[in-house]
């Protein structure tokens, strides 16, 4: 099982895709989406939000792999990321634009692993598209399916 858990708004750029994604997933992914914190307080918000994932990983994905989306984290390939993600529930965090205090979340979860898509910044919406497609290719792929229809 794959979580997506995002502080997130919209996904209305793409929420097609995303959702076209999910259909294909089935019942192997869940996106959770939590609401922003509207402030002009930058540290607050980051402060809010991350108590927020963390309450949320707590209750509902505590035994869950947790992965950080951040872009100090370490890439892979496809076929990498395809041998990584096998035989666990895994939730993926994606911050918001002033992102998370990742210190509060390495001290709630010192397991908690990081991925990145390289050196570049993407948009929330745009992150969860290709992370949602990198889970369908890697699914496709540790099934043996052809990924191309």
């Amino acid at each position: 099982m794959f979580v997506i858990l995002s502080v997130s708004d919209s996904d209305k750029h793409f929420s097609w895709a995303i959702q076209e994604y999910e259909k294909r997933l089935a019942k192997e992914v869940k996106i959770e989406n939590l609401k922003p914190y509207r402030w002009d307080n930058q540290a607050f918000v980051i402060e809010k939000e991350t108590e927020s994932i963390i309450s949320i990983l707590k209750k509902k994905y505590n035994w869950y792999q947790k992965i950080l989306l951040i872009k100090e984290g370490k890439a892979y390939d496809t076929m990498e990321f395809a041998s990584m993600i096998k035989g666990k529930n895994f939730v993926f965090i994606i911050g918001w634009p002033y992102w998370v205090n990742e210190k509060l979340l390495k001290d709630a979860f010192p397991d908690m692993k990081e991925f990145s898509f390289w050196a570049i910044t993407l948009p929330h919406w745009l992150a969860k598209l290709t992370l949602i497609e990198q889970l369908y290719r890697s699914t496709t792929i540790r099934n043996w399916k052809k990924y191309h229809y």
